[in-house]
């Protein structure tokens, strides 16, 4: 009799104890280390919203050629240091003509669409990480009219088409992890417009954002 008490005392504490084990193996199996002293996450997508500045290329007016941009990546993780990325900015440059003494002249905008995707790899991994990354697609662009100055005699520039243009972007981010959902980052990048048909225009830009898992 005692030897079978002991044997269902036995069968009992296997009942409550293989099922956590059990489970314990299956969360295992699904997350994804971050790194040697950090936990881990179950989601492989990231959404990070940014804002920031661009230096347009294609700016030939008097002022500034500096725009606003904004955009937002979708991030797939594919181990612990590296991610597919996928890319859509928006941006805007004022007054990017150049009216050249004239006292009749209209003003226009340039706006950008840009639109990539590639990947990127952790070259420091951890809490705080520093990313290399490099994206290619396309910027789709157009003159919008933003006003006119005097009279002018010719008819303003057709602003309803955009032009397209291939897009090389490598770009350097660092991220610093707030909880195992949230990052804040920052990053500098080059969107390189023409490069397979020259001459290649750099406009390099500098961006803050958050990742959400």
């Amino acid at each position: 009799m005692k030897a079978l008490n002991v044997l269902l005392g036995v069968l009992v504490l296997a009942s409550v104890v293989l099922p956590d084990g059990a489970a314990a193996q299956s969360k295992q199996r699904g997350r994804v280390i971050v790194s040697d002293h950090d936990c881990c996450y179950y989601n492989r997508f990231t959404l990070d919203p940014y804002a920031g500045g661009l230096k347009d290329a294609y700016d030939i007016g008097a002022d500034d050629d500096f725009g606003y941009l904004v955009g937002f990546r979708v991030g797939y993780q594919l181990g612990s240091r590296t991610r597919l990325l996928g890319n859509v900015a928006y941006s805007n440059t004022e007054n990017v003509a150049d009216p050249q003494g004239l006292q009749s002249y209209y003003i226009y905008d340039n706006v950008w669409v840009m639109t990539t995707g590639g990947g990127e790899f952790d070259v420091v991994p951890g809490r705080t990480s520093a990313a290399l990354g490099l994206q290619a697609g396309a910027g789709w662009r157009k003159l919008d009219l933003e006003s006119t100055v005097g009279t002018p005699v010719v008819n303003p520039l057709d602003d309803r088409n955009f032009t397209a243009y291939e897009v090389l972007l490598p770009s350097l981010t660092a991220r610093h992890r707030l909880s195992t959902r949230a990052a804040v980052m920052v990053s500098l990048q080059d969107y390189i417009f023409n490069f397979l048909e020259g001459p290649a225009q750099h406009s390099p830009a500098l961006t803050l954002g958050l990742s959400f898992r």
